[in-house]
């Protein structure tokens, strides 16, 4: 049976807690067992608000 893969989308208005979303968004991709169920994270953060819309970004 082959399992599905899941992207996790992160966010936040609380500036103090970007660091805390930096961290966990590597916790997610360099841990060795959750790596084995998340394909990618997506940091609202790292999109800039002047290119495009998170709503345009694909759902691969």
């Amino acid at each position: 049976m082959t399992m599905t893969r899941k992207r996790v989308f992160i966010s936040s208005v609380q500036i103090e807690f970007a660091q805390v979303r930096r961290d966990l968004k590597a916790f997610l991709l360099g841990d060795a067992v959750l790596h084995r169920f998340v394909s990618d994270v997506f940091l609202f953060e790292e999109l800039s608000a002047r290119d495009r819309q998170w709503r345009d970004q694909p759902l691969t």
